[in-house]
This record gives structure tokens, C-alpha cells and sequence, in this order.
């Protein structure tokens, strides 16, 4: 009888001994599994590549710059995406540059096709404008108004000028050529009216 719990005990360790073979079983089946499963989804994505992620996808190509992937009936055929017969190879820059006298007792708005770019009170102030020319015509508008004595420090001096000129280049720069001027308009101190310039330029 004494030998019966010692059966027990053997058997119950056997048990123990084949559930945990089982268990080992099935986590090197799982883990074989998830290893061929990666394999597999990384063969696909190199045959058939993600031509579309979420905005923000870190090391993600433009959706301008994205080719779609050739299949196999035309690799030999691929070519790259051609440029638009509408794309701009350069482009002239324009813009508002004033110079001259500060506190002239002026400000000088200025619209071009009727939208207003800006504000001038002084020189040393560049405004690209580029995105308000059209090809052709174009309408430049100097709404000037008299700021009052207490912008003046210069009262009387007809020498004393604030230039807002319109030019145009390669690139916006505060150097430029006297050449690359297409407008000038000029307030003095001496003057005290409001007024209201128009002028034309053409745009090719």
C-alpha cells in the first residue's frame, strides 16, 4: 500500500512533464508561424509597395513625386512621369522697394490690380508682390495721406523724399540696378495732400 502513493506521484509528474512538452509545442509553432507571416508580408512589399500613406508619414515620398509601380508586362517600358507643358522654367519677380527720407509725414498705400499690398512710412522696406502681376496690363494705384505734423520731422524740406519704386528681377534684393525699375512715385515733406496716383505697367 505504501508503494501506491509513489505511483501517484510518478504519474502526476509525468502528466506535468507532457503538458509542458505540449506547451512548448505549440510556442515553437506560434513563433515559426509569426516568422514565415513576417517573411511573407515582407516579399509582398517588395512585389506590390505602399504607393499611399497617412499625411505625415515619416520618410514618405510626395504624392507629386510618387511613380505608380510597374507591373510585369511593362518593366521594360517604365518611363518616369513627364514634366507638364504648362510648367514655368522661370519666373520674374516683382516687387515694392522703398527709399529715402523717414518721417517725411507720409504714408503711402499701394494696390496693384486693385488689391492692397501694402503700407510704406519709411525706407528700407521690400514687399514681394509677384503674386498680384498678371501678364499684360497691370494697374498700380499710390494712395498717399498725409500723416500730420507729429510724423513730420523734416516740415517744409522739399529735399526730403520718400521713394516707393516698382522692380523687377531674378530674385527680391535691396540692391538693385536703376535699370530694374519699372515705377517710381515720391511724396516730399513739403507737401501736406492727400492724393491718389494711378499708373500702367506691362507684364510679359
Amino acid at each position: 500500500m505504501a508503494d501506491k502513493p509513489v505511483v501517484q506521484a510518478v504519474k502526476q509528474k509525468g502528466n506535468e512533464l507532457v503538458k509542458a512538452m505540449l506547451d512548448l509545442l505549440i510556442l515553437a509553432l506560434l513563433m515559426g508561424g509569426s516568422g514565415f507571416g513576417g517573411y511573407f508580408l515582407g516579399i509582398h512589399e517588395r512585389l506590390a509597395p505602399v504607393l499611399s500613406v497617412p499625411p505625415g508619414t515619416a520618410n514618405a515620398i510626395p504624392p507629386a513625386l510618387a511613380v505608380a509601380a510597374p507591373t510585369a508586362k511593362n518593366d521594360s517600358k517604365a518611363e518616369p512621369p513627364k514634366e507638364s507643358s504648362n510648367a514655368v522654367k522661370s519666373k520674374v519677380k516683382y516687387w515694392i522697394s522703398s527709399s529715402g527720407v523717414d518721417y517725411t509725414g507720409y504714408s503711402i498705400t499701394v494696390k496693384i490690380n486693385d488689391t492692397p499690398v501694402d503700407n510704406f512710412f519709411g525706407p528700407g522696406k521690400n514687399v514681394d508682390i509677384t503674386r498680384f502681376v498678371k501678364e499684360g496690363d497691370n494697374e498700380v494705384t499710390f494712395e498717399s495721406k498725409a500723416l500730420g505734423a507729429q510724423y513730420n520731422k523734416h516740415p517744409g524740406d522739399a529735399a526730403s523724399i520718400l521713394t516707393v519704386q516698382l522692380v523687377s528681377g531674378a530674385h527680391v534684393q535691396e540692391n538693385f540696378e536703376p535699370s530694374a525699375v519699372i515705377l517710381s512715385y515720391a511724396r516730399n515733406a513739403s507737401e501736406k495732400d492727400d492724393v491718389n496716383d494711378t499708373k500702367h505697367f506691362t507684364a510679359k
